[in-house]
C-alpha cells in the first residue's frame, strides 16, 4: 500500500519556480521521478491558491500539474483544528491558510505533508508543537517534510 501525501501549494508551485533554480530543479526531479511512489492528494485550499495565480500561462501550467490529483475538502472539523493551532502559536493568525493545510492532512488521516514552507511547516518547532495538540485532541501524529526527505534530495 502506498503511503499517502499531501501537496500544499508551494509544491507544485516550485515546479516552475525558476527564481529558485535549485528547489526547482528538486521539485522536478521529484514529480517526473518520485510522486508515483505514492498516492497524492491535495486540498481546495491548495486549488484555490493555485487558482488565485494572476499569470495565466503559469496558473494553467499549475492546474495541469495538479489535474487528477484526488481533492480533499475543507470540512468544518478541519477548520476548528487549523484554530486550535493558530489558538496554540504554532501558526501565525494570518496564515490561516497554513494552518488548514495542517488540519486537512491530520482530518484526512493523511501519511505526509509535503511542503517547501520552512517558515511555518517544514520546522522541528512546528512539528513537535502539531503533536501535541493533534495527541491532546485525539488525532494521529503527522509527518510535515519538504520534498528533499521523500526522494528529492538526490535532484540536487
Amino acid at each position: 500500500m502506498k503511503q499517502r501525501l499531501y501537496l500544499d501549494t508551494s509544491v507544485p508551485s516550485a515546479y516552475y519556480d525558476d527564481e529558485k533554480p535549485e528547489r526547482q530543479k528538486v521539485t522536478q526531479g521529484w514529480w517526473e521521478n518520485e510522486m508515483g511512489k505514492y498516492e497524492l492528494v491535495i486540498s481546495r485550499v491548495t486549488l484555490d491558491e493555485l487558482e488565485a495565480t494572476k499569470d495565466v500561462d503559469r496558473r494553467n501550467k499549475f492546474l495541469g500539474l495538479v489535474e487528477g490529483i484526488e481533492i480533499l475538502p475543507i470540512t468544518k472539523e478541519c477548520r476548528l483544528l487549523a484554530n486550535k493551532y493558530i489558538e496554540n502559536n504554532i501558526i501565525p493568525e494570518n496564515c490561516f491558510n497554513d494552518a488548514l493545510h495542517i488540519a486537512i492532512v491530520t482530518i484526512n488521516n493523511i501519511d505526509i505533508l509535503v511542503s517547501w514552507n520552512f517558515a511555518h511547516l517544514v520546522n522541528t518547532n512546528t512539528r513537535h508543537k502539531v503533536k501535541g495538540v493533534n495527541l491532546l485532541n485525539d488525532y494521529s501524529e503527522i509527518e510535515i517534510v519538504s520534498p528533499l526527505e521523500i526522494g528529492g534530495g538526490k535532484y540536487v
